[in-house]
């Protein structure tokens, strides 16, 4: 779980920057404050961060046009926005695109504020949690599948000295004999085969981390038995 959380504040009024920056103070938490979009968004590209607090009315970008870059740049991060005239329709377009996670009325109630930006970051520890359980499963998927391939041809492998044993004694016997059997350029010619695909198999488990598991699952990799001469 992540223990320190970086908060990004922007609003063109050092006034409102300053009050909630006191009002994170002790939590535990990185705030960087920034008074104008162009300089957070640059930040955001190069700091991971939880959630960003954005006014609604500010010169150059305004917040949605910031939360709408933000998004693109650093899509885990939660995006607030505050605004002292709240347009109902404009809320409910921003968050319905996913543009905003919650919208905050100026002026604040320092609880309410508060326990917003606790929910925003839960929701953000949820999302990097998921990402670590889909990571911990891929691997894992990954290792069940490797095993499986290694049962696979070392399966293949013995079907193939199965075979060269299998001539070999044949042969022998015949030799032992001092005949030539009739077939002895077919078996010669099966030898030949086991030997290749023996080759190759062993070749395969000495390079098994770089057999991709997506072949595997969709039956690529399947064994052929005609190797070339």
């Amino acid at each position: 779980m992540i223990c320190e959380h970086s908060i990004f504040l922007i609003d063109d009024d050092p006034n409102v920057l300053s009050s909630l920056k006191r009002l994170f103070r002790n939590k535990g938490y990185s705030v960087f404050t920034f008074l104008d979009g162009s300089h957070g968004l640059k930040a955001l590209a190069e700091n991971d961060v939880s959630v960003i607090v954005v006014d609604y009315k500010m010169p150059g970008l305004s917040g949605i046009e910031v939360l709408q870059k933000a998004r693109d740049i650093s899509p885990d991060t939660i995006r607030v926005m505050i605004t002292g005239n709240l347009d109902l329709e404009l809320a409910l377009e921003a968050i319905s695109r996913g543009e905003v996670y919650r919208i905050i009325k100026k002026p604040w109630n320092d609880l309410e504020l508060k326990v917003t930006i606790d929910q925003c970051l839960e929701k953000y520890n949820l999302v990097q949690e998921n990402y670590r359980l889909q990571e911990k499963l891929l691997n894992q998927t990954k290792v069940e599948m490797v095993r499986s391939l290694v049962v696979t041809l070392n399966h293949e492998i013995n079907n193939s000295l199965n075979c060269l044993s299998l001539s070999i004694a044949i042969l022998s016997r015949s030799f032992a004999k001092k005949e030539i059997p009739e077939d002895s350029g077919e078996l010669l010619k099966e030898m030949k085969i086991s030997c290749k695909q023996i080759e190759v198999l062993i070749d395969k488990l000495k390079n098994i981390e770089e057999i991709k598991v997506t072949e595997y699952v969709n039956g690529i990799m399947m064994i052929d038995h005609r190797a070339s001469k």
